[in-house]
C-alpha cells in the first residue's frame, strides 16, 4: 500500500462538520490501497461554542493505530489569536483581538511557532526521520497549515497537495462575513502567503468546480474537485415520528450574507392563514452574532413558532432533521458556487428541500436533480411551496419521494467523491 500523510486540524473526536472530510478519508483510503498517516490536534467531542475549539486540551502527543489507517493527537494550546478570542473575543474590547490578529498574519511570515499549531512542523519533522510517505495531503482550513507543506517541500523534499474546503483569499464568502478595510488588507497579504506556499504544492483540490476553478487559476496549479459528500449509512437511518406540528429545520450556521425576509415571511403568511409551521434553526447559537441577528428578524408575533438551538452533537443533530417534515437551504447573497456541507446532508436524508431564497446555481440544480427541491425566492413563493410539501404529506407521497432521489444522489456519497483521488494522486 502507497503510505500517505494526512494532515488537519479537524478530526475525529471532533464533532464539527469539517471533521467529516478528513475523518471519512482516513477511514477508508485503504480501499483504494493507500494506508493513511493522520496528523491533528487533540480534541473533545464536547464542542457548543466557537470558545470551546480554542481552549487548551490534551498534554502528550497520544498515537492510535488500526488496521486502516493510525493517527498522532498532538496536544493543542492555543496561539497568540486563539488567546486574544479567548479574552476578548465577541466582547467590548473586540478591537484588541483585531491588533493581535494583524500581529499574528504578520509573524506568520516568518514562523508558525506563534500559532496553535506550533507542534505541527516540529513533530512531522521527527516523524519523517523514520518513516517515508509518498506524498503529503495538507486540509485547511486553518489555511496557515499550507506552510507545513512549504517547508516540508523546500526542506525535505516531501510532496505535498493542498485540499481546500473552502478558498482561502480569494473567498467572498468570508469576505462579507468578516467585512471591512482590516479583512480586505488581510486578505492581501495572505493572497501573497497563499502564491508562495502554495506554489510548492503538486497540486490543489477543491470542493466545488467554480472553487477549483478559482484557485487553479489563482495558483496556476492543476486543480481537481472532491466534492464533500454523504455518508451511505445515512440511508439506512432508524425513521424517526415526525413534529406534531409541521416543523422546517435549517441546519448549521447562518451567514450574514444569507437573507432570512423571504422565510419570515413565509411564516407571517402561513401564520395569516391559519396554516402556522415551525421554523427550527438548529445549530445555529453556536454563532452568537448570528443567533441575535435571528432573534432580533423574529416579529413578536411570530417568536412562539421560531426555535434556535445550541450546537447539538450530529447524532441527536440528524434525529431532529429526521423528526421535521422538510428542511431549509438558504443562498448566500449573490455568491454561486457554493456547496452547503449540510446540502448532501440533506440529499442523504431524502427530506424534502426548501431553498429560499435561491442561488439559481449548484445548490438549485442538486436539489432539482435530486427531486427534492422546492425553490422559491419570494416570500409568497416559499408559502406556496410549503403548502406543497404539505401536500405530499397528506397523500402519503414523500416516501417515494426518497425512494426516487437515492439513485439520482449516489454520486455524491462520500466514498464515489473520493474514488477521484486516484488520479490526484496519479494513479
Amino acid at each position: 500500500m502507497k503510505k500517505i500523510l494526512l494532515i488537519s486540524n479537524y478530526f475525529t473526536p471532533c464533532t464539527l462538520t469539517p471533521s467529516q472530510r478528513i475523518t471519512f478519508w482516513a477511514r477508508n483510503l485503504h480501499r483504494l490501497g493507500y494506508y493513511p498517516t493522520v496528523i491533528t490536534r487533540e480534541w473533545t467531542a464536547d464542542i457548543r461554542s466557537h470558545h470551546d475549539t480554542k481552549r487548551a486540551y490534551g498534554h502528550t502527543v497520544r498515537h492510535e493505530v488500526f488496521d486502516t489507517h493510525e493517527v498522532y493527537y498532538l496536544p493543542f494550546q492555543p496561539g497568540i489569536l486563539d488567546r486574544a478570542y479567548l479574552t476578548f473575543g465577541e466582547s467590548a474590547l473586540r478591537p484588541l483581538f483585531l491588533l493581535t490578529k494583524l500581529l499574528d498574519v504578520f509573524l506568520a511570515r516568518f514562523t508558525l511557532k506563534f500559532t496553535s499549531f506550533s507542534n505541527f512542523l516540529p513533530f512531522t519533522k521527527n516523524l519523517l526521520k523514520n518513516t517515508s510517505f509518498d506524498v503529503a495531503i495538507i486540509s485547511g482550513e486553518p489555511f496557515y497549515l499550507f506552510r507545513l507543506g512549504y517547508s516540508l517541500k523546500t526542506e525535505l523534499g516531501l510532496k505535498w497537495i493542498a485540499d481546500y474546503r473552502d478558498d482561502w483569499s480569494t473567498n467572498e464568502l468570508q469576505m462579507q462575513n468578516s467585512g471591512g478595510a482590516i479583512r480586505q488588507w488581510i486578505a492581501k497579504i495572505e493572497a501573497n502567503y497563499e502564491k508562495k506556499w502554495v506554489g510548492t504544492a503538486e497540486s490543489i483540490i477543491s470542493v466545488s468546480k467554480l472553487y477549483t476553478d478559482r484557485l487553479s487559476k489563482f495558483l496556476g496549479k492543476k486543480g481537481y474537485t472532491i466534492e464533500n459528500g454523504f455518508e451511505e449509512e445515512l440511508f439506512n437511518l432508524k425513521s424517526e415520528d415526525l413534529y406534531p406540528i409541521f416543523t422546517l429545520t435549517y441546519s448549521g450556521v447562518l451567514y450574514p450574507s444569507q437573507d432570512l425576509s423571504a422565510i419570515f415571511g413565509a411564516l407571517q403568511l402561513a401564520q395569516s392563514n391559519g396554516n402556522p409551521f415551525q421554523l427550527v434553526f438548529l445549530g445555529a447559537g453556536f454563532d452568537v452574532k448570528q443567533l441575535k441577528r435571528i432573534l432580533a428578524s423574529v416579529p413578536l408575533e411570530l417568536q412562539h413558532l421560531v426555535k434556535v438551538t445550541d450546537r447539538l452533537p450530529r447524532a441527536l443533530a440528524l434525529i431532529e432533521l429526521q423528526k421535521s417534515h422538510a428542511v431549509l437551504a438558504m443562498a448566500y447573497g449573490n455568491m454561486k458556487g457554493i456547496p452547503s456541507s449540510k446540502l448532501y446532508e440533506y440529499l442523504a436524508l431524502g427530506k424534502p428541500v426548501l431553498m429560499c431564497p435561491s442561488d439559481g446555481d449548484v445548490m438549485e440544480q442538486m436539489i432539482t436533480e435530486s427531486g427534492l427541491g422546492f425553490v422559491a425566492n419570494s416570500a409568497e413563493g416559499c408559502y406556496e411551496q410549503l403548502l406543497k410539501i404539505k401536500g405530499l404529506y397528506e397523500r402519503g407521497e414523500v416516501g417515494e419521494l426518497r425512494t426516487n432521489s437515492q439513485a439520482k444522489i449516489i454520486k455524491y456519497s462520500r466514498f464515489n467523491q473520493l474514488l477521484q483521488i486516484k488520479e490526484v494522486l496519479g494513479d
